[in-house]
């Protein structure tokens, strides 16, 4: 995809982040070793705090009859499924059958989708890929909202839902923007709120949330610079 190459993948901008960022610090001083400040006999500093589990709320099983139907529709499609503070979500797989199971929802009358949301549990214990997107559907004829969820590894790529859903174009250049997400299958994948040329994707837990920032200002200052 043409647009994929123009942005790179988010583990190259990354990278490339990194590095920017070491052109740019300061050098400093090379540190004079005090041997006083370590006394014989000095305990090694500990090791860092463990990850923490995620936060599980009460879950309990489907129990209303468009749920159990939407189930029976979606058979052995559904990995999990649960009710957890009033709303109902269904845990698919990645995969060539992931577009027919999102069309198949489409079916079942879940005709809008309300947003695109995506998290980064590389800090945490407890799920089974780094990556996590939750996709918020609303059926208008029912008054039923539903939440579908697919996990991801680093790098993974998804299939789009764009000819799905067409609200879906804003909110999948949204998670490729913020968190490097990248969807198969559609043209114009490319940011939406931050600037074409920025390094990197903010969301992703291995940066923070300064890193791009210093790189793209320090980026600016010297193009400012060779234009002056």
């Amino acid at each position: 995809m043409a647009d994929e190459k123009k942005t790179g993948t988010p583990t190259g901008q990354v990278d490339a982040l990194k590095a920017d960022k070491k052109k740019t610090e300061p050098k400093k001083a090379a540190a004079v070793p005090n041997v006083a400040q370590k006394p014989a006999g000095a305990k090694p500093k500990p090791a860092g705090p463990p990850k923490p589990a995620i936060v599980e709320q009460e879950r309990t099983p489907a129990s209303e009859g468009w749920q159990e139907k939407l189930l029976e529709a979606l058979g052995d499609k559904v990995k999990e499924s649960y009710v957890a503070s009033g709303e109902f979500t269904v845990i698919v797989e990645n995969g060539s059958d992931f577009n027919a199971t999102m069309a198949q929802i489409h079916e079942n009358g879940f005709d809008y989708m309300s947003d695109i949301s995506a998290v980064d549990y590389s800090k945490y214990d407890g799920v089974p890929k780094r990556f996590a997107l939750s996709y918020h559907l609303y059926s208008i004829a029912e008054n039923h909202r539903l939440r579908v969820k697919v996990f991801l590894d680093d790098g993974e790529k998804l299939p789009s839902v764009m000819q799905i859903w067409g609200t879906a174009d804003f909110h999948e250049r949204e998670a490729f923007d913020l968190m490097g997400i990248v969807f198969t299958g559609r043209e114009g994948l490319r940011r939406i709120l931050l600037p074409e040329d920025w390094i990197g994707h903010p969301l992703r837990k291995e940066l923070s949330k300064n890193d791009g920032n210093e790189a793209y200002t320090a980026k600016l200052v010297r193009k400012a610079r060779e234009d002056a």
